[in-house]
């Protein structure tokens, strides 16, 4: 919701990259233009939403779900919708999840709790053996202005992908309490609004607001993801841990849209210039 699309990417990033790295000698290219096919879809602009069931999506854990939202509604929030982001679902159709949305009782913040349970061999799981295979996440966002954002979720080592300046996002650990997620973000609220007075946050109390915020901020981060060329070398780094191999070089370039180094392009264009092999005496002796 906002960052979630920013976690939905950096698990299709993880993956392409962790076969990347596991096999590179194959599919640099085609993972190149693959992940940059979902990036494009990603982040062409606002996204649809669909009010669901929670049966809808039998592996979800709905014990969990019942006990945050129980949490949070005793604490004065309010429960307004279990919403599929349908966008990231045509791109993942395997990895669907509901978000269950809550705005707080100023109407100021709105918070998404989701469940992803992550199964079957070759995801990035079996590169990422430290990282859990039920991940349950809340994220709190509040639009400190028009199209600024202010976020807090427990998604620390789940993405390495950089967002916009409009956007300041601390990621706390996933096994962060929601109680301690939701003090964190407040107290950052209140520290912004007494930094910037000026600032009037935009108002979130019903379904309707909080679509149109989440919006603005799909908006955002499209523009962000499009200025950087879908995918930065620095995040592929970041990822790697060490400077791009050549394989890895290739991929980027997929994924950037960019053509050959004008180096190797140059060298292809004389090795292509060079004149043909004149023909030898033995050469004619055999026509």
């Amino acid at each position: 919701m906002g960052t979630i699309l920013v976690w939905a990417t950096a698990w299709a990033f993880i993956a392409v990259i962790a076969r990347m790295v596991a096999r590179p000698d194959r599919g640099a290219a085609l993972g190149g233009r693959r992940l940059r096919a979902e990036l494009d879809a990603l982040y062409g602009g606002e996204h649809e939403y669909a009010r669901v069931s929670p049966a809808a999506f039998p592996e979800a854990d709905l014990a969990w779900y019942d006990k945050a939202t129980a949490e949070l509604e005793a604490k004065g929030w309010k429960r307004l919708a279990d919403i599929e982001d349908l966008t990231v679902s045509r791109v993942y159709p395997d990895r669907r999840t509901f978000l269950r949305v809550f705005v707080d009782s100023g109407g100021v913040t709105r918070a998404a709790i989701y469940h992803i349970r992550v199964r079957g061999p070759g995801s990035m799981w079996s590169v990422m053996s430290s990282a859990p295979r039920d991940l349950y996440l809340v994220e709190l966002v509040s639009e400190v202005a028009r199209g600024r954002f202010l976020a807090t979720s427990n998604t620390r080592a789940l993405d390495k992908l950089t967002l916009p300046k409009d956007y300041d996002v601390e990621r706390l650990e996933q096994n962060t309490a929601l109680a301690a997620v939701v003090a964190r973000h407040h107290a950052r609220l209140a520290e912004h609004l007494r930094r910037r007075m000026a600032d009037a946050p935009e108002p979130q109390w019903a379904w309707e607001d909080v679509l149109a915020s989440i919006q603005r901020g799909h908006i955002v981060i499209a523009k962000h993801r499009q200025a950087v060329g879908g995918l930065s070398r620095d995040e592929v780094e970041r990822f790697t841990g060490r400077p791009l191999t050549a394989i890895e070089e290739v991929f980027l370039r997929e994924v950037r849209g960019e053509g050959e180094p004008e180096g190797e392009a140059s060298a292809k264009d004389a090795k292509d210039a060079r004149p043909a092999k004149p023909e030898t005496p033995d050469d004619e002796s055999q026509n």
